[in-house]
């Protein structure tokens, strides 16, 4: 590794057998000849056995974070970071615990280690607990696939903490479903996971108005009972909205907002 000291020589990137980069504690430019395995090699010789198994494990995980993202596909949009990357790390934590497959083979059994997901926050700045001060009570019935939601009173500056300057809020719920068998083998699971059911949003309310909270009952489309590998997944959010006119409102599509997996069961 070199460092460049020259400031005429102001390049990043690629250029024959070296890379040029920065970093964040320096405005230096650093130089470093190229190196490491090759992508063949990676991907036959005996020497990255292990390399490979644990790619495939990446892998997988990924695959159920993808599974997750659909069942919480209708508050996906508050999130104010790149969640993904956290989410599949989560999801690899429950492939371990997977002592039946080897490794590399792994699968994640969201129906034995779904608790691990609940309280999953979409948002760093302002997470949903910080917005929302009450704990929000919610029951699942898997012989119907049914979410009973107990949504508290909410009082602006008490319990209510509103921090977008936009005059209007409403609570967005949804749920959704995602079973067993997420992992390496493309083949899995038997069940693709879907979206069941459109979402509730309260109706618009002034950010400075109190809401005398309501029961919310969430439930299929189609009456389904959930089977032994399947999890349902309950999610809510808080869509801010801005005035267009005297009648019509519309929701601040970025950057206003927060949501959360509520639970899961």
């Amino acid at each position: 590794m070199a460092i460049i000291n020259n400031k005429l020589l102001d390049i990043t990137g690629s250029l024959g057998m070296f890379s040029f980069y920065k970093r964040k504690d320096s405005d230096k430019i650093i130089a470093r000849t190229k190196g490491g395995a090759t992508r063949k090699q990676i991907q036959k010789s005996p020497n990255f056995a292990l390399t490979r198994l644990n790619n495939d494990e990446f892998g997988g995980a990924a695959k159920g974070g993808c599974a997750i993202r659909q069942a919480i596909f209708h508050i996906r949009h508050l999130a104010d970071y790149n969640f993904t990357p956290p989410l599949n790390a989560l999801c690899r934590s429950i492939m371990r615990f997977d002592a039946e497959g080897a490794l590399g083979t792994r699968v994640m059994r969201f129906s034995a280690y779904h608790h691990l997901l609940d309280g999953f926050n979409l948002n760093r700045r302002y997470p949903f607990n910080n917005v929302v001060k009450p704990p929000i009570y919610c029951t699942i019935e898997r012989d119907t696939a049914t979410a009973t939601i107990q949504l508290p009173e909410l009082i602006p500056g008490i319990n209510l903490s509103l921090p977008w300057q936009y005059p209007m809020y409403r609570i967005v719920l949804s749920i959704g479903i995602i079973s067993d068998g997420w992992g390496t083998d493309s083949k899995t699971p038997a069940n693709i996971p879907m979206l069941i059911n459109q979402p509730f949003t309260t109706a618009w309310r002034l950010a400075a108005q109190t809401y005398k909270g309501e029961t919310i009952v969430l439930q299929p489309d189609t009456p389904q009972k959930l089977e032994a590998d399947d999890i349902l997944v309950v999610s809510i959010g808080i869509e801010m909205g801005t005035l267009i006119s005297d009648a019509v409102i519309e929701r601040v599509k970025k950057y206003a907002g927060c949501g959360k997996i509520l639970i899961t069961g």
